[in-house]
């Protein structure tokens, strides 16, 4: 937990119901680390929950599965308590709506390990994230590919369950199509069937309950309480056993809605 060095260099955006993001640095090791602060308030906590609990604990569960996602770090910056998501130390970032048109395409000649895509999708589903686009998937060059990461996961667990005002156990959350058709562009298109999300489902049901606790539990209380962490594992818990129904519904009726 890194409480302090952090310095706010501006504030990025003042978004009426996630509130504010600033752009923060620090010195660490003889390196300049840049990040991004996000803190909860009177204001956003009614939109969004534990913002900052959920970010810290979907990073967790995405380092868990090995999925390359920004690094989460707690921080308190002038009086506010958040958390930091670095950025990636390399020359040039991008985001994923900014790539060519052509990369949409052809996503497994372009991409290092496109594989991991298939598991961002799954693992998106599992904890409900309903803010993946391509503003939240940031690409940067390795040689003539990208490779990515994964940032900006207050809009899943119980910041889903608050936004959209539907419990954690409620049907709605049963039928992906009904609550998420924001898509990175060009993913839908690799996605052909089942089989390809198969082992990624697997992987997500084969962590343990001693894990997911633990997940759960290395969050600060003070960002987390006791009963928001109950809740969440009540969530993963109860998704992850049926995951598998979830994603098959969801190719049946991303095939059905596209022929509409």
């Amino acid at each position: 937990m890194s409480m302090e060095n952090w310095e706010p260099v501006k504030k990025l955006s003042s978004r009426s119901k996630l509130g504010t993001v600033w752009m923060v640095r620090r010195s660490k090791n003889g390196q300049t680390e840049t990040g991004y602060f996000k803190f909860s308030n009177l204001k956003n906590e009614r939109y969004v929950g534990p913002l900052p609990g959920n970010e810290l604990l979907a990073y967790h569960l995405a380092s868990r599965l090995h999925l390359p996602a920004a690094r989460v770090e707690v921080a308190k910056i002038e009086g506010q308590l958040g958390i930091v998501s670095l950025a990636r130390p390399v020359p040039q970032i991008y985001k994923w709506t900014q790539l060519n048109r052509r990369i949409y395409h052809n996503i497994s000649s372009f991409i290092l390990r496109p594989e991991r895509l298939l598991k961002m999708f799954v693992f998106d589903i599992w904890i409900c994230n309903i803010d993946r686009h391509g503003g939240n998937l940031l690409v940067y060059p390795v040689g003539e590919k990208y490779d990515f990461y994964l940032i900006d996961h207050g809009l899943s667990l119980l910041g889903a369950v608050q936004w959209q005002g539907f419990s954690w156990d409620h049907p709605h959350w049963d039928r992906v199509v009904g609550y998420n058709r924001n898509y990175v562009r060009g993913l839908t298109k690799y996605i052909r069937n089942y089989d390809q999300l198969e082992p990624y489902v697997k992987e997500i049901q084969r962590v343990s309950y001693e894990e997911l606790e633990g997940a759960a539990d290395s969050v600060p209380l003070i960002i987390l309480s006791h009963e928001n962490k109950r809740v969440v594992k009540q969530l993963l818990l109860s998704r992850q056993k049926k995951l598998h129904i979830i994603v098959q519904k969801w190719i049946k009726d991303y095939k059905r809605t596209r022929k509409e």
